[in-house]
């Protein structure tokens, strides 16, 4: 968990919209705000730059290096071999100033083409890293300089647009920090969610297969399960209501494990903060097949951003991410050691990683369930 940088921002064009299928369902519209009418938020204390040892890797013109190569990685005590950027999951955190230009040197060391997409970002046809759309692909042993100007603020992440190369390690987050932030706060963390088979579980290629062979449609095979590889291909058939606001529509797939931050349940990974503290959670959801809901035992959660954009806030119990979803919350933490829990929806798992604010305290259990209802706030 980083150091949060507080500021405030101006120039904004107002929009409205709803964002995310639980706050949909919910009746909560989620509507972006300009400068002024945040200025409630408004701080002006630096930011930390925990993240510029990502920028350490070494890459001429002061670019950032980024390697996609095949390796083993420790999900929490559950070894995987994988393929990944610079060797871990997630891949290494970027940060740049909005308005700046990203300089990134990708070196492919994969045995198979590749790029970068940088997802939710407003850049240059050419860098935007669909192959065979708006770039050659990247063949492997060879290398490609991206390089634009980043114009919004906000949290995204980059991965590959190439078969089903996101649904193995091969992605990673990218802060565009605003040198006028509005929203007050004392520290951040970013909370990366997402849903695991490779290297563990049938290929992610296998699973596409197999899908394919049944026509993606689950409603095939009514109430039964196919055990593959620890797996279980089925879904819920329940209508869409309140409490489960996608319905039957919560993924084909179940998988191994469910990670935050790349770690299982079992072994999760800990976010450090300090009593009293306000915490900017940047949360994305990189899973394959997996809409979660997260919560933090104890605490509520005030929804600032979505999708990189700030919206008027709103404040509940705990939030619904899709795939590819981001979503930025506040929360001032108590004394203790705090589940924060992402229920992989529909599908009777979870994710966890642990906000701990002091020494003592004993670690949450793998299994807990902080309340996971979502209702409007101030």
């Amino acid at each position: 968990m980083t150091r949060a940088k507080r500021a405030s921002r101006s120039g904004l064009p107002r929009r409205s919209f709803l964002a995310g299928a639980g706050l949909l369902a919910a009746g909560i519209t989620l509507e972006a705000w300009g400068p002024d009418e945040l200025g409630v938020f408004r701080s002006s204390a630096p930011a930390s730059r925990a993240a510029d040892q990502t920028f350490a890797v070494g890459a001429p013109d002061g670019a950032v290096r980024l390697v996609a190569a095949p390796g083993v990685v420790d999900l929490g005590g559950r070894l995987a071999r994988t393929w990944t950027f610079n060797g871990s999951v997630p891949g290494p955190e970027l940060r740049v100033g909005a308005g700046q230009l990203l300089r990134v040197e990708f070196d492919n060391r994969l045995p198979v083409p590749t790029s970068i997409h940088w997802h939710g970002i407003a850049i240059r046809n050419d860098m935007d890293g669909v192959p065979g759309f708006t770039q050659a692909p990247i063949a492997p042993g060879t290398r490609f300089l991206y390089q634009f100007n980043v114009p919004n603020p906000g949290t995204y992440f980059f991965h590959p647009h190439a078969g089903v190369q996101l649904d193995r390690g091969l992605y990673g987050v990218l802060i565009v920090e605003d040198p006028v932030e509005p929203g007050r706060y004392d520290r951040e963390a970013v909370v990366v969610l997402d849903d695991w088979t490779d290297g563990v579980g049938e290929t992610p290629d296998k699973i596409l297969a197999r899908l394919l062979a049944n026509g993606m449609d689950h409603s095939k095979v009514p109430g039964m399960d196919h055990s593959m590889g620890g797996m279980h291909h089925g879904a819920g058939m329940a209508m869409a209501t309140a409490t489960h606001p996608l319905g039957d529509d919560t993924g084909d797939i179940r998988y191994p494990l469910y990670l935050a931050n790349g770690r299982q349940a079992r072994s999760p990974a800990t976010l450090s903060a300090r009593p009293g503290e306000r915490v900017r959670l940047r949360v994305v959801n990189a899973a394959a097949d997996t809409a979660f809901r997260l919560a933090l035992g104890g605490h509520r959660l005030t929804v600032t951003h979505a999708d990189g954009f700030p919206v008027r806030p709103v404040t509940g119990d705990a939030l619904l991410l899709g795939m590819g979803e981001r979503y930025d919350a506040l929360v001032q933490v108590d004394d203790g050691a705090f589940p924060l829990v992402a229920v992989a929806e529909g599908k009777s798992a979870q994710a966890l990683a642990v906000v701990r604010t002091g020494r003592g305290g004993p670690a949450p259990r793998a299994g807990v369930r902080p309340n996971l209802g979502f209702s409007r706030g101030c």
